[in-house]
């Protein structure tokens, strides 16, 4: 059976996209002043921080959140709850503790077909069994800046993005001779046991070094039986204003987190030992492609989800001639922990269950070598796996993308990007993990191979604006999934 497959996006959307009147003077480029940057949010991936005083932009088929200036009714305490207020984007919660299991869809499609990036890093595909969903519990909001939804397949810039993408800007600090910082600390309080205690250092010196530290912890009982959740995080970003215009920043992310399964509670099931100062949970209602085979956990002792994460992070953004070089390293290390009861009262255990992913991204963007073109290329190489196999899997990709200007309501996006994937995997006729794990070492080798799949995926979008407020596009694209 073929680990990966190649899915054909089709979209001849004919839509009229009405954005809000207030947002549609920020939708194609910023207030101009002297010495301003211009904006196209629509057609390149936004880099800074464009929004001003603005708490949102919305674009026909780009959102970009100012999560200091975002408000909404009742608490805000994760990247979720920001996320469920963008345009074309839901997001699927079971109850009121931050879970791993928890879903966000672009125009319907779920975490399988879409990606999520922090400062244009992947995070969906981590680890050796590339679990396609994201774990929002290890991306505290702490310190973010701004948030970017794409939605659609049509964008080069983000690859296996064949519902839409999230890109999570993080706060890298200010450039300021002003040595005082800016200093936040926050405390609530909420029902179910609900604590957060959080700290924000931001700042600059010298006009040369840019600052930004996080600190945070979480915890609550929950409001089902078992689902407590008890989270700590810490995360650093110190920025270098080079003299050549540019920024080198660097970024380290700590976040321990653990969640609780809700273990089943029903009075008609025995083995639930069910306590009546809880909601009743029944196992033939839970959904096992939302929770996994730990959503029918029982109770009997410990029944958690634990993880030890550490991100690391160097990005270099620097002007260059007619664009924008940005060059980008990355590496993820994290163990995982999975417990939980069955039925029958066996604790089924998952420990140490370690990741590590390390990538590089090289992109030059938005350079204009014939008049009315805003050309983009870039590629990338990615690597996923475990201790044991660092390169359990092997990514390679590039792409080339031109943004034209036809005329100044006409505008076609198109492009293409090339993969190529790489996996261990097992020859036809492979007898089986019982058979293989009893053959000497020589004998297993010669059943071992390795995968490659490659794949052409070209892209267009046709935007015709009637006004900053009415946009009608069409759009074709061919994206490649991976497992």
């Amino acid at each position: 059976m073929k680990m990966t497959k190649t899915w054909v996006v089709i979209t001849i959307s004919f839509l009229f996209s009405l954005s809000i009147p207030e947002y549609c003077a920020a939708q194609v480029e910023g207030e101009k002043g002297e010495g301003d940057k211009v904006y196209r949010l629509d057609k390149v991936i936004v880099r800074d921080h464009p929004l001003k005083d603005e708490a949102m932009v919305v674009t026909p088929d780009v959102t970009v959140i100012n999560v200091d200036k975002f408000q909404k009714a009742g608490r805000i305490t994760n990247i979720q709850d920001v996320l469920s207020e963008a345009l074309g984007l839901d997001v699927l919660r079971s109850n009121i503790t931050p879970s791993p299991s928890e879903t966000v869809y672009i125009r319907g499609l779920d975490q399988s077909r879409i990606q999520i990036f922090v400062d244009g890093k992947p995070m969906r595909l981590m680890g050796r069994m590339g679990y396609y969903k994201i774990d929002w519990t290890t991306m505290p909001l702490d310190n973010v800046e701004t948030i970017e939804v794409i939605r659609g397949s049509h964008s080069l810039l983000y690859p296996f993005s064949m519902g839409g993408a999230i890109n999570i800007i993080t706060k890298k600090g200010k450039k300021t001779d002003e040595a005082k910082p800016e200093i936040s600390m926050t405390t609530e309080f909420g029902s179910y046991g609900a604590e957060s205690y959080s700290a924000n250092l931001l700042g600059g010196l010298f006009n040369g070094i840019g600052y930004s530290f996080a600190g945070a912890s979480r915890k609550g009982d929950g409001y089902l039986r078992n689902n407590y959740y008890d989270t700590d995080s810490f995360n650093a970003r110190v920025s270098f204003y080079l003299p050549t215009g540019g920024t080198l920043s660097g970024g380290w992310d700590h976040v321990e987190s653990e969640t609780g399964y809700a273990v089943i509670n029903d009075p008609n099931d025995p083995a639930s030992d069910f306590d009546p100062s809880y909601p009743v949970v029944r196992a033939d209602e839970v959904d096992l492609f939302t929770h996994d085979y730990e959503g029918k956990a029982y109770w009997g002792g410990d029944s958690y989800w634990k993880k030890r994460t550490n991100e690391y992070n160097i990005l270099l953004e620097q002007p260059l001639g007619p664009g924008e070089l940005r060059a980008q390293v990355y590496q993820h290390q994290s163990e995982r922990d999975r417990l939980y009861y069955t039925s029958t009262g066996v604790q089924v255990k998952q420990l140490d269950t370690e990741e590590y992913n390390m990538g590089y991204n090289l992109d030059y963007l938005d350079f204009e070598l014939i008049t009315n073109h805003a050309f983009s290329l870039g590629g990338e190489y990615r690597t996923q796996g475990d201790r044991d196999n660092r390169d359990f899997y092997e990514i390679f990709s590039g792409y080339f993308q031109d943004v034209w200007s036809i005329t100044p309501p006409l505008t076609l996006t198109w492009g293409v990007r090339w993969y190529e994937f790489q996996s261990d995997a097992y020859k036809a006729g492979f007898p089986g993990h019982g058979p293989y794990g009893a053959m000497s070492r020589s004998e297993q080798k010669t059943w071992e191979t390795r995968r490659v799949e490659n794949e052409w995926c070209p892209k267009a979008r046709l935007d015709y604006e009637f006004d900053p407020g009415l946009t009608l596009y069409a759009a074709v694209s061919r994206e490649m999934r991976t497992p």
